[in-house]
């Protein structure tokens, strides 16, 4: 940890979600069932057969984990668009979120709720009011 959490590499934490959705992924398992395993199919193409043509494969290909970053092309469609560096991309998509991310806003009765706890907080903990029109739901943007 850096400068007790005040400092944080974008890029790396992009890449540490990609890798944490994988392991949520992996945590939750396969299902196995008749459908899932499919041994009408599996007799049907036979041990030296093409799976990765059969439906029932293409279907549960979908739902398998999709990280942002680290891409599973082959080498050479890796190689054809310049050997991308997970990092450099996660990088770049940070950049791109932070120039780029609009966040709506609350609705207002949100904004009085949370205006009306920090209020409520600040009495109970004898702090004085120094701004009581701060809008709570504005003042953490990054610009």
């Amino acid at each position: 940890m850096l400068e007790c959490g005040m400092t944080v590499d974008y890029g790396q934490l992009l890449l540490d979600s990609d890798m944490l959705q994988m392991v949520l992924f992996l945590l939750r398992g396969e299902e196995v069932n008749e459908e899932t395993l499919d041994l009408e199919e599996i007799h049907k193409i036979g041990p030296h057969g093409n799976y990765m043509v059969a439906p029932l494969t293409r279907k549960y290909m979908k739902s398998q984990s999709r990280p942002k970053f680290f891409d599973r092309m082959n080498m050479e469609a890796w190689k054809k668009l310049g050997s991308p560096d997970a990092y450099q991309v996660a990088l770049e998509k940070s950049k791109d979120v932070l120039a780029n991310h609009k966040v709506e806003a609350l609705p207002d009765s949100v904004t009085k709720d949370i205006r009306k706890f920090i209020e409520e907080t600040e009495k109970e903990w004898g702090v004085p009011v120094k701004n009581p029109d701060f809008n709570p739901t504005q003042g953490f943007l990054i610009k």
